[in-house]
């Protein structure tokens, strides 16, 4: 018994480094169609009351809001719209997310542009789950590191939320053959983000495949589509607001 459940667990480890094989080479692919896809212009500058507000997105593709054909209808501009109704105030809105950026790609070049930010979100996690040579250990780090380099450069009183990994066995484009290490794999690096955040008092959004119906995935059947971003801002306006259900 105990020689097959060592079988076993040597098979699943086998299948959960060739699929994280599979997987980033899909990646590759996609990031290679991604050179190709204009990048959103998120920033605007939204008129209102004085003292106007900053807020600024960090991240990878999905929070660049790859795949879509209008800043209005990501993320950034959803979320800052929502604000600025509640309460009027100028609320200024810039991205600085990328396509196929890692925990530690945000750490390194795009934190400085969360300076002075009243608002920051984050929405990383997908590229470190999908390279299989990145260890939990790592990512706990890099996310370590990340957050406390934003509480130290945006506004004292800020509100920073970060969005865990989606678990991407939900996701239509994703080959079925992968979806049961990579899914494990996501889940496992939302695991270690939300255990880190909580560390730091930061709230996170998860996105479990329960919350990953077809209709939240755009067009490429991976990346969130126009659904996917307004069914995330509803949920950050809700916690922003102090409703963290």
């Amino acid at each position: 018994m105990a020689g097959a459940a060592s079988r076993f667990a040597a098979g699943l480890v086998v299948a959960s480094a060739a699929a994280g094989l599979h997987a980033a080479v899909d990646v590759r692919r996609m990031r290679r169609r991604a050179r190709r896809v204009t990048p959103l212009g998120h920033d605007i500058d939204l008129p209102g009351r004085f003292p106007p507000r900053y807020l600024v997105m960090l991240g990878d593709s999905a929070a660049a809001g790859h795949g879509l054909t209008d800043p209005e209808q990501a993320v950034p501009r959803r979320v800052a719209r929502a604000v600025v109704a509640v309460d009027g105030r100028a609320t200024a809105v810039r991205s600085v997310a990328v396509d196929g950026a890692t925990t530690a790609d945000v750490l390194t070049t795009q934190v400085e542009a969360a300076r002075g930010a009243e608002v920051v979100l984050i929405g990383v996690g997908a590229n470190d789950a999908l390279d299989a040579r990145r260890t939990g250990g790592e990512l706990t780090e890099a996310t370590h590191q990340l957050l406390t380099a934003v509480r130290a450069v945006a506004a004292p009183d800020a509100h920073v939320v970060l969005h865990t990994c989606p678990d991407l066995s939900a996701a239509p484009g994703l080959p079925a053959v992968l979806r049961p290490a990579v899914g494990w794999r996501c889940r496992r690096t939302a695991q270690l983000q939300a255990a880190v955040a909580a560390l730091h008092g930061v709230p996170v959004i998860d996105l479990p495949r329960g919350k990953l119906p077809r209709e939240v995935f755009g067009t490429d059947g991976f990346h969130p589509g126009t659904e996917g971003h307004a069914r995330m801002t509803e949920r950050l306006v809700g916690l922003l607001s102090g409703d963290r259900s």
